[in-house]
């Protein structure tokens, strides 16, 4: 039975994500897949520019990328990826959407806006370059009735959808290079498993912030810092501090819970190549 199927996928999802299974359910294909990548064009390009933003950061962040978001790391962030949106769990969410909306004057995600809050822990944002939407909620506090909706008057003239883009976040999206096909799957893949952790506790991504599995105290030294550019399907991705490597590459290449045709190769003592289709991200880690 489809329903069947679904659910047991929903529980397999939820212990690599940290969702709880009827929060993972909506996200599972109908096939029993986890769900984690099958989306529309614009919940790709969104989770890759995503990917842009969290993973340019601290002391290593690309000049044209400042646009200070990896800081949502620290909200023990549960990421939930549905077909056509993405819920964003965390801790603290309001800080956390009006960090993803910035202001007017700072914008953080150029065109990002609060399209409603609905009820006391939750946001709906919409992307307006790609009319992608995606969910802030609180941790383990996603309501289901929405007719505790509220209207933010304020807010809604500040950082609403009806606000148009501006020419200070028009000139910021023009300077994102160009990302190929292939690497925006790679990129949105790698993003929505940051918090991804293996059941049987083999690796964990820790938001990019922490090691859940305590393993060693050197890496706690550096302050997190990463730096993600390249174009088209040429990128490199290094970083000090969090996640290890090997957990990284785990999660994509994990036979469950991977991202489907990706293939890894290490170049050396502190870089590997990952490749997807066309597109080739290597990878360099800082603190070796």
């Amino acid at each position: 039975m489809p329903h069947t199927t679904a659910k047991a996928a929903s529980l397999i999802r939820a212990g690599f994500t940290g969702e709880v299974p009827a929060t993972a359910l909506p996200g599972t294909d109908r096939s029993g897949g986890l769900g984690l990548d099958h989306c529309t064009p614009e919940q790709t390009e969104l989770r890759a520019l995503l990917a842009l933003a969290c993973f340019n950061h601290g002391t290593l962040t690309a000049p044209r990328l400042r646009w200070r978001v990896g800081q949502i790391g620290a909200y023990s962030p549960v990421i939930s990826p549905r077909f056509d949106h993405l819920v964003l769990i965390v801790s603290a969410c309001d800080n956390v959407a009006l960090r993803l909306v910035g202001s007017p004057t700072n914008p953080h995600i150029p065109g990002m806006r609060v399209e409603e809050r609905l009820g006391y822990h939750l946001w709906r944002l919409r992307h307006l370059p790609t009319g992608a939407q995606m969910y802030v909620s609180e941790r383990d506090l996603l309501p289901t009735n929405r007719s505790q909706a509220q209207r933010l008057p304020n807010l809604r003239r500040r950082l609403g959808v009806e606000q148009p883009l501006t020419a200070d976040e028009g000139e910021k999206l023009a300077a994102v290079p160009e990302i190929s096909s292939s690497m925006q799957r790679l990129l949105a893949g790698i993003w929505v498993r940051m918090s991804l952790r293996d059941p049987d506790g083999s690796f964990a991504l820790g938001g990019w912030f922490t090691d859940p599995l305590d393993r060693t105290v050197e890496r706690a030294r550096w302050a997190p810092a990463s730096r993600l550019w390249g174009h088209e399907g040429r990128w490199d991705l290094e970083w000090r501090g969090y996640p290890f490597p090997s957990d990284l590459t785990a999660a994509l290449t994990h036979p469950r819970a991977g991202l489907e045709g990706v293939t890894v190769e290490r170049t050396s003592t502190r870089s590997w190549l990952i490749r997807l289709g066309d597109a080739e991200l290597y990878l360099h880690d800082e603190e070796l």
